[in-house]
């Protein structure tokens, strides 16, 4: 555990060292000193924030170069900080310097349309619209484009995701498990929803932008959570010609094989379902189905670590159904 610490502190050492340092080049330009002599400030900001952004890039790529496209991401990113992010001083007094206008913006357009081929070649390949904008960017700025890319996810599926049938491709059977769960995240969202008007009307009394900063944050939140709620009904787990597909919503996605299926559990304590090894893709309540494994598989949740689970618990609407449908195709598959 002490050897873990230290390593995952620096592995986010590159990340987080950059953004102090970009930081407080943002409040320097705020002080007196860099009103008073703008030029010289604006030349700072512009050194520290690419200097900071690029090293920070050749770090996370060790041992190996960083690669000409997150060289040109970080530039990219620096250039946009530099025109945007400093004090009005500072700033008007680097849109007085054509060079570092130009160069900053035929950075960003070169990013931008190095990207753009890209995302189109990645789509062309068949990936879908979230995969390929992941695999358009540099991997040095995953995280980031990843964050965001779930976020708009989650924003459509609230938003516009009502009408959307399931995912249940040409083959396949899909089994339910959002019947025990939606009514209970309703619930939360009219509780929530109570919460956030009651807080919005107090915090009106006493700082009218506090009060509507709590609401979008607010919000957003609830959006969230009906996106969640929504992708619980349209990925339901699914029996394919490869093996059970094992989904939790937009959470997690697992392909258990059927030659790695080793048998049903019944009667399963508590102590089986919370141990490590066990992937339990029930929300909110107890499992009615688990599956031991043959062999450790690995799976990656949307939150949290990637981890080896030698163990698969469900909770499924029609569990027996599930169960007889699964013995089939695991029969057929020379179980």
């Amino acid at each position: 555990m002490e050897r873990q610490l230290p390593a995952r502190l620096t592995g986010l050492a590159p990340i987080v060292l950059p953004l102090i340092v970009v930081a407080l080049a943002r409040a320097m330009t705020f002080t007196d000193w860099a009103v008073a002599n703008a030029f010289w400030a604006a030349l700072l900001f512009a050194w520290l924030v690419t200097d900071s952004l690029l090293l920070g890039t050749m770090v996370r790529a060790r041992p190996k170069r960083p690669g000409l496209h997150a060289s040109l991401g970080a530039l990219a990113t620096a250039g946009v900080i530099v025109l945007f992010g400093a004090a009005e001083p500072v700033r008007a007094s680097i849109n007085s310097l054509p060079q570092i206008v130009v160069a900053a913006g035929l950075t960003i357009a070169l990013f931008i349309g190095w990207s753009a081929v890209r995302f189109a070649i990645e789509l062309r390949e068949g990936k879908d619209v979230d995969a390929a904008v992941i695999a358009a960017f540099p991997q040095s700025m995953a995280p980031v484009i990843r964050f965001a890319s779930v976020e708009s996810r989650m924003m459509r599926l609230a938003l516009f995701g009502w009408r959307r049938a399931q995912d249940i491709p040409v083959g396949a059977i899909g089994f339910s498990y959002h019947r025990y769960l939606l009514p209970m995240i309703w619930t939360l969202l009219v509780l929530q929803g109570i919460e956030l008007a009651v807080m919005h009307f107090l915090l009106l009394q006493w700082n009218p932008t506090v009060a509507w900063i709590w609401f979008a944050l607010g919000m957003a939140g609830g959006l969230w959570i009906m996106g969640l709620a929504q992708s619980f009904r349209i990925y339901p787990v699914l029996l394919t010609e490869e093996g059970l597909r094992v989904r939790s919503g937009i959470m997690a996605d697992l392909l258990v094989p059927y030659a790695a299926i080793g048998a049903q559990v019944s009667g399963f304590a508590r102590e089986q379902v919370k141990d490590g090894g066990t992937f339990n893709q029930a929300v909110l309540s107890w499992p009615n189905v688990m599956l031991a494994l043959d062999h450790p598989l690995r799976v990656k949740p949307l939150i949290g670590r990637e981890r080896e689970v030698s163990a698969v618990a469900m909770r499924i609407d029609d569990s027996a159904a599930f169960t007889e449908a699964l013995a089939a195709r695991c029969y057929g598959a020379g179980k």
